[in-house]
């Protein structure tokens, strides 16, 4: 509301989002709101009458859905937990906002789900942009067991990475995702802290055989471990039975995956780790050689690929066609192959776009 009072009358471009215009005390009849939106507000006639005359779009709010269509920050952790009863994850917001939605197809849901997809969009740049840090991204399995050489591979990946100034960025689900995530919010912590919040985690190692002890484990260790870094997690109610990543301190999650996909690549503007996985992170890894190949967000980010099923195993027929396709578009020395954790941090701050400083954000989480 201040940031509203203080730009009145001149809100061109102006995006207000949730206000209750009715208790504002303002003279709505000389506003200038020339291509400004106003979401979700509530407002009488006179000021809805007002607000067109001066070219501003009123999306009025929309009753009945289980979610928030114009928000106007990302989620936290504690929000997509709320209402959740010990032993059952389905009581969860997170879950019961998936549920709800899965059968919401008809016109107006499917608009507002949309809506909300575009505001997260615009919250997800806003935070990262007051963040002021590069983002590196890390893609892999959702299935990697907790405690596995892969999963303790890519949780030292994260914290190394965070403890060196950049912001992790994944999927947000579990896996090698939530691997990523966990070694970032431990990134403040004494190095045996990650291997004793593993150890925790190893007694759940998989979502599907148990989810109330899997989401048990993660809890414990942040009620041990509470003051994690900040780091992002990006997932999709698409995949609607998946727990919430209890180590992203911040949270875009979309309704279309496909959105989700291509924004969580662009924004890894600091390179991409590519770490063990299945059909969705060859998908995402091709996406991003598209991204690179055609410059499409104003810079070509490094893309490593941490395994030996990269270099030499079951993918490396496809390893070649990427090899090939970056070498004839110019960028072939963005692409690294890689075995181990510290090898892909040096490939990164090896690789990182010449034309982005890496600043060293605050450890800070919502």
């Amino acid at each position: 509301m201040s940031d509203l009072v203080a730009r009145h009358p001149d809100l061109t471009g102006a995006w207000v989002i949730g206000v209750d215009l009715r208790i504002a005390e303002l003279d709505w009849s000389t506003v200038e709101a020339s291509n400004a939106v106003f979401a979700g507000c509530r407002m009488d006639g006179a000021t809805v009458d007002a607000l067109g005359a001066g070219g501003a779009v009123v999306l009025p709010p929309l009753p009945g859905l289980p979610f928030d269509p114009y928000r106007a920050w990302l989620y936290s952790n504690s929000e997509l937990m709320d209402g959740y009863s010990p032993g059952r994850p389905e009581t969860t917001l997170d879950a019961r906002i998936g549920a709800a939605c899965a059968a919401m197809q008809d016109p107006l849901h499917v608009l507002a789900k949309g809506v909300h997809d575009a505001c997260i969009d615009a919250a997800l740049l806003r935070f990262l942009t007051e963040l002021g840090a590069l983002v590196v991204g890390i893609m892999g399995s959702h299935i990697t067991p907790r405690g596995t050489p892969d999963y303790m591979a890519v949780a030292s990946l994260g914290r190394e990475l965070t403890r060196s100034g950049f912001v992790v960025a994944t999927g947000g689900g579990p896996g090698l995702m939530e691997a990523a995530n966990l070694g970032a919010w431990m990134a403040r912590e004494p190095d045996d802290a990650l291997d004793a919040a593993c150890a925790v985690l190893m007694d759940a190692p998989m979502y599907d055989a148990d989810p109330a002890a899997y989401l048990d484990r993660a809890l414990e260790v942040r009620r041990q471990w509470p003051n994690g870094s900040t780091n992002l997690g990006v997932p999709t109610w698409l995949y609607v039975d998946e727990p919430v990543n209890q180590f992203a301190s911040h949270i875009a999650k979309y309704f279309q995956n496909s959105i989700r996909e291509n924004g969580l690549l662009a924004i890894a503007r600091g390179g991409i780790v590519f770490t063990p996985g299945g059909s969705g992170t060859l998908q995402e890894l091709f996406t991003d050689a598209a991204q690179n190949d055609y410059t499409m967000y104003d810079v070509r980010s490094p893309m490593v690929l941490m395994g030996s099923e990269y270099r030499d195993g079951a993918l490396s027929d496809a390893m070649a066609a990427l090899q090939a396709l970056a070498d004839r578009g110019g960028w072939g020395d963005l692409v690294r192959f890689v075995d181990g954790p510290s090898a892909a941090f040096g490939a990164i701050r090896e690789m990182r776009p010449p034309d982005v400083v890496v600043p060293r954000p605050p450890l800070r989480k919502r």
